[in-house]
């Protein structure tokens, strides 16, 4: 593939951790869709485009892709368990899993008969070879041999997911099909880990092997194959030795001979494509594209399926970066107390989404509505008159960023309005996305120049999701490797990467505490004891907030059928979208 040189400019941005969370989020639960018509037969053929919204990045373990990206690179990989649409998380690669009585060793037997589109057999080997380069240990290993030189030479297998898997000490393949992971911490909800949010999908081997093939040569075990791509630009085509049949015609899957996605930016523009049958399907976020989502709506023409409003954008307060007013939680109080939700909710986003009343939305297990702050300007003053008096400061000033889309733009001058009514003075700084996410997650900084892990004193960004608490806590806790860890790794990249996904950058353990008693719980029930307790605590000291919480859609033409109804390999539904759009596997054209 050739590279002009701002693809190439654009792809050095998204270094190693930057791309990796631009929106990691996905729902759980049940979806809804506009239709309930009863879908034509299922039939083979048919090539269709479809509109995203976010830029491929590629393929390896450090180009995690965002949102409907994520939907196009799904195409090619799967996972090693899936979410169905009751939330359960179910096996899709692997047959199952068992654990422990202590929860900490985690036994994961693997589906047979399953290969790689490079012809590899998909077995425990393949397995353990992705989670050393997700965890690090492949750069560990390097970094042993070679030191610097083997580090730099290994990079390309680092990501934001060697934090994620902080909590695993150690893995071996027992046999064949059979792996065992030995966990630092005691950890009922792993699954949830090994699924990350949809992004910890199987790579063959072969394309681990170097920078250059990780990165630009994606080899799945998914029902289509990389065709072409470019960072704006994908086509796969039918993988013909997939591995599923659809349970209810028996006929082999997938159904399309063909698929290209398109990183169209503008709502508008996918939108009127859409009406125009240009292209066949569009993907919508509720947090910027609610008119645009209205206006389709209200069309024959077009189908919807729509997610569960389980995403839940926050205002991440560094409290670490130096000179950062949220050091003082006077400082983010004021600022909390100060976000006007019903109106923003009402007027940015025409009440197609909820006012928060909590960090996370009201299905998930870590839901409090105790200590949430209140929209109180005088309240809010108040806070303002403590901080000043407290730091010596003539005002309480900040700043956060602020992509080059329109949309959010208007979001945040919003924000930036009302925070002026109680005397907080914000200023927002418009830059590239991926500039955005390389300065809020740099795992590099140049600490004693003044430079941070997160350079700015507050970011707006989704990264809460969900109804469970695996993929959230991460961002929570004040470092994904704990004080006692055992973990390998930690020595060699604990400094840098433990701390980088925890955007506010606390050093409160007492957190910590919460989150972890409740992952050590035998139950989902027993846990969310814990996680509500964290919750009001984050809460209570004003750590973070939220302003609302939203859905996606999906909208097809009429030509499109058989989205949502293909069970998974255990007889349950997967879920019909969540933030990364649908599973193209089960979907055909018809007409």
């Amino acid at each position: 593939m050739t590279y002009s040189r701002g693809q190439k400019q654009r792809r050095a941005i998204a270094l190693i951790l930057a791309s990796a969370v631009v929106a990691m989020s996905c729902s759980s639960g049940n979806d809804t869709a506009s239709s309930t018509t009863t879908p034509p037969p299922a039939r083979y053929g048919g090539e269709i485009n479809v509109g995203i919204f976010d830029s491929l990045p590629g393929f390896c373990v450090g180009n995690n892709p965002a949102n409907s990206a994520l939907m196009a690179t799904r195409t090619i990989y799967e996972t090693l368990f899936e979410k169905s649409e009751t939330g359960q998380m179910v096996g899709l690669l692997a047959q199952g899993a068992t654990s422990s009585a202590d929860l900490k060793t985690w036994t994961i037997t693997l589906r047979k008969g399953i290969s790689f589109h490079d012809g590899t057999r998909f077995d425990a080997a393949a397995v353990v070879a992705n989670f050393n380069a997700i965890t690090g240990r492949v750069a560990l290993g390097a970094y042993a041999a070679s030191g610097p030189q083997g580090l730099a030479a290994t990079a390309y297998t680092i990501g934001t997911g060697t934090a994620f898997t902080a909590n695993i000490n150690s893995f071996q393949a027992l046999s064949d099909y059979v792996v065992e992971f030995t966990l630092d911490r005691p950890q009922y909800d792993f699954r949830s880990t090994l699924y990350a949010s949809g992004r910890f999908f199987m790579r063959s081997p072969r394309q681990l092997q170097d920078a250059k093939t990780c990165g630009q040569s994606p080899i799945g075990t998914g029902p289509f194959k990389i065709e072409s791509w470019n960072p704006n630009e994908m086509t796969v085509t039918r993988n013909a030795s997939y591995w599923r049949k659809d349970p209810i015609t028996n006929k082999q899957l997938p159904y399309l001979d063909a698929i290209t996605f398109q990183n169209i930016k503008e709502a508008s523009q996918r939108a009127g494509a859409v009406r125009s049958d240009t292209l066949d399907a569009g993907f919508f976020s509720a947090a910027t594209d609610s008119a645009t989502i209205v206006d389709l709506r209200s069309r024959s023409t077009v189908k919807e399926t729509k997610s569960p409003d389980e995403y839940y954008p926050s205002l991440w307060l560094n409290q670490g970066k130096p000179g950062s007013p949220f050091q003082y939680l006077s400082a983010r109080q004021a600022v909390l107390s100060c976000i006007d939700r019903s109106n923003f909710v009402k007027v940015r986003t025409k009440d197609e989404t909820s006012v928060a009343e909590s960090i996370v939305g009201p299905t998930s297990l870590m839901f409090s509505t105790e200590n949430f702050p209140e929209f109180n300007s005088d309240k809010a003053q108040e806070y303002v008159n403590a901080y000043k008096k407290e730091s010596g400061e003539t005002s309480l000033q900040f700043t956060f960023p602020a992509d080059t889309s329109t949309t959010t733009q208007l979001n945040v001058q919003f924000l930036k309005s009302t925070w002026s009514k109680c005397n907080i003075k914000a200023e927002y700084v418009i830059e590239e996305g991926a500039v955005i996410i390389a300065k809020a997650f740099n795992a590099s900084p140049q600490l004693d120049k003044g430079g941070f892990y997160n350079a700015y004193d507050a970011i707006p960004i989704t990264l809460l999701e969900g109804t469970d608490a695996a993929f959230n806590i991460p961002f929570l806790v004040t470092n994904a490797y704990t004080k006692s860890s055992m973990n390998p790794v930690k020595q060699l990249l604990g400094a840098s990467l433990g701390p980088v996904l925890g955007l506010n950058h606390h050093d409160d353990t007492k957190i910590d505490d919460f989150l972890y008693a409740g992952q050590a719980q035998a139950t989902a029930s027993d846990a969310a004891t814990y996680y509500r307790q964290a919750t009001s605590y984050i809460q209570k000291n004003a750590v973070m907030g939220s302003i609302n919480r939203f859905y996606y859609s999906l909208f097809t033409t009429n030509k499109i059928a058989g989205v949502g109804v293909l069970q998974l390999p255990n007889g349950q539904t997967q879920r019909s979208i969540s933030n990364w759009g649908i599973d193209w596997t089960g979907v055909y054209q018809v007409g």
